[in-house]
Formats: C-alpha cells, sequence, structure tokens
C-alpha cells in the first residue's frame, strides 16, 4: 500500500490523499469523489486525465525503516488536469500547457 496524492499539475493544487494499491497510468482518467462520513457521494464527481505519475523511490543509500522493514516505495504522486474529453473548450488550454510542460 503507498499513499497516493493527486495533484493539479497547472496550479500545484492537492486534490486528493489517500492509501492505495493501485497507481494509474499516465493517459487514464480518475474520477475524484467527494463523500460523507457514511461514504455516500456529497457532491459531484469529477473527471481528470493523469498527465504524469512520480515513484518516489528510495535510492540504495537510505537507510532501511527502523522496523527492519525493506526499503519500499510508500509516496506516488499523481499530476492530473481536467478531462478535456468531457469539457471541450478546455482542450486547448490544456494542450498549450502540455506542450509547456515539455519544453
Amino acid at each position: 500500500m503507498v499513499t497516493l496524492r493527486v495533484v493539479r499539475h497547472d496550479r500545484d493544487q492537492l486534490l486528493a490523499e489517500c492509501q492505495s494499491t493501485v497507481i494509474p497510468a499516465s493517459g487514464e482518467v480518475v474520477q475524484l469523489d467527494t463523500t460523507d462520513a457514511a461514504g455516500e457521494k456529497s457532491r459531484p464527481s469529477t473527471m481528470w486525465r493523469v498527465v504524469s505519475v512520480t515513484l518516489h523511490i528510495p535510492s540504495l543509500a537510505s537507510q532501511r525503516p527502523q522496523d527492519g522493514s525493506a526499503l519500499s516505495v510508500q509516496h506516488v504522486e499523481v499530476a492530473v488536469l481536467p478531462d478535456v474529453t468531457l469539457v471541450p473548450e478546455f482542450a486547448a488550454a490544456a494542450e498549450q500547457i502540455l506542450s509547456e510542460s515539455k519544453m
């Protein structure tokens, strides 16, 4: 299990953070749900396109955890943008952001 952080790519805004056994791939769409204490949706879901995935991997120079467990990935950060396939007017803006990030 890793800590999965979902960050909005163009604003460095944290959108979600939770424990996960699943890591999304670049290009996939993630659906963020807002739930109440009973686990029921309290707001409409939002759809986000994954633009990058960063695994924070301990290097060979890292020390083993104090509990003696093996070194492992503990933290994964996923950068996302609004899914433009659902909102066509965002397509040009998202394309510009992605082209700038490639430079």
